[in-house]
This record gives structure tokens, C-alpha cells and sequence, in this order.
């Protein structure tokens, strides 16, 4: 969990299957850390809700990170994921 700007962050964590502890879903998948997507929260060029999935989804140009997330109670943010465009 993270608390930026008075805004509290959750990151969906995922178990590693090698060693077997839990870490962050966007590192493991995509080696994004938390911080980097946070930033790019922060510094969204778009954003866009996307109903069927039920989360939204932004870009930061700035960044070059698109970042999934919904909120949990008390407008808390949950990190689903973020991920490079393109290339690095």
C-alpha cells in the first residue's frame, strides 16, 4: 500500500511461482513497479472508463506507461496493472 499526495494506493499482488512469495502483479508481468505507475497516475495524458471490464484505463504520455485501476471503499485507488507501450 502506498499514500501519495493524501491518496491511498493498493497493488494487486500475485504469487511468484519461483519464489513463492507474493510481489507486485505489474512488476512480475510487465516490470513495472508500483512508484512508476503511481507517477503515472499523477501525470495521465488520457483516460478512459471501460465499462465491460468495469476499471479505467489511462495513459501517460510522460511516462509511456498505460495504467488499469478501480477504486475500492473510501475512494481508495487499486492498481490492477501498468505496462510499457511499445517499446522500452
Amino acid at each position: 500500500m502506498f499514500k501519495v499526495r493524501g491518496q491511498k494506493f493498493v497493488v494487486k499482488m500475485d504469487l511468484n511461482p519461483i519464489t513463492g512469495e507474493f510481489e507486485y502483479h505489474m512488476y512480475i508481468r510487465h516490470l513495472v513497479m508500483p512508484e512508476q505507475a503511481i507517477a503515472a497516475f499523477f501525470s495521465k495524458t488520457t483516460e478512459i472508463y471501460n465499462e465491460p471490464h468495469d476499471r479505467y484505463e489511462l495513459y501517460s504520455e510522460e511516462f509511456n506507461i498505460t495504467v488499469y485501476y478501480t477504486y475500492l471503499k473510501e475512494q481508495d485507488i487499486f492498481l490492477i496493472t501498468a505496462f510499457y507501450q511499445g517499446g522500452f
